[in-house]
């Protein structure tokens, strides 16, 4: 559990929950733990991705992948126990930052929601139902692989700062279409990123065979639905007026990284 919750990472999801909070002014620290909770659910979905019914992956972060590291059966355990462990730590992260019972009650139904939207989405990637095939298949999917956290993440921090109607709102859409850009980024760096910088083998979703943005559309056609996409994540945020700067910056991040 460890190890899969404090290799080296971005930690953008966490981040993305604490920048909100401070966009209305509520200190980042208040959702130190709440972010955490985003993150663990983030490394137990990276476990399981790994295994090799999954993606088979060699690699995650650098370092060898957990279940090459302890075995598949501690692998798949200890992604269990991750979950667990934020189910457990979020109805105290939510009464630390000061967030009011019902509101509570609604984000530990939120997370256990994600959760399941998570898991649906990749037995569609795997094709459990039948070969994803069309770039409505690959948004669907990835809105619950992977929007589903962004999201998750934004409204912690939005709550906790007190935030709900249209602002509220228009984070979310600006962290649906941030995780969607995020996504489609991560297929590209795939196809042509650096895997020293990356930390893990590309080339991988070719090889599986897997419809991805890159193999639908090209590196061209990926890369304008990727800034389309940020560009969608900004427009949403207007509704923030001069607050929104921090979080543009963060799209701009998102269309730019190299790992």
């Amino acid at each position: 559990m460890h190890e899969a919750a404090t290799s080296p990472g971005k930690r953008l999801r966490p981040a993305l929950a604490q920048l909100v909070a401070e966009v209305f002014g509520a200190p980042a620290a208040r959702l130190l733990d709440a972010a955490c909770v985003v993150e663990l659910v983030h490394a137990a979905s990276l476990v399981l991705d790994d295994l090799p019914c999954m993606d088979d992956a060699e690699l995650r972060r650098g370092r060898p992948a957990l279940h090459r590291r302890f075995g598949e059966a501690v692998a798949v355990l200890a992604a269990f126990a991750l979950l667990g462990r934020a189910q457990a730590l979020l109805p105290v992260a939510l009464a630390g930052a000061g967030v009011v019972p019902a509101h509570r009650a609604a984000l530990i139904r939120r997370l256990a929601e994600v959760v399941e939207a998570m898991c649906h989405a990749q037995a569609l990637d795997l094709g459990a139902a039948r070969p994803p095939t069309t770039l409505d298949d690959l948004e669907s999917i990835h809105a619950g692989k992977t929007g589903g956290l962004f999201v998750l993440a934004a409204e912690l921090g939005a709550v906790a700062a007190g935030i709900s109607g249209d602002q509220l709102e228009g984070l979310r859409a600006y962290a649906r279409n941030l995780g969607l850009a995020f996504q489609v980024g991560d297929d590209l760096l795939d196809a042509a990123g650096s895997e020293a910088r990356i930390g893990k083998p590309t080339g991988r979703d070719a090889a599986l065979g897997r419809l991805t943005f890159v193999s639908l559309l090209g590196v061209p056609g990926a890369a304008t639905i990727r800034d389309e996409l940020v560009a969608a994540a900004i427009d949403a945020l207007g509704v923030l007026g001069d607050r929104s700067a921090p979080l543009v910056e963060l799209a701009d991040h998102v269309r730019t990284r190299s790992s």
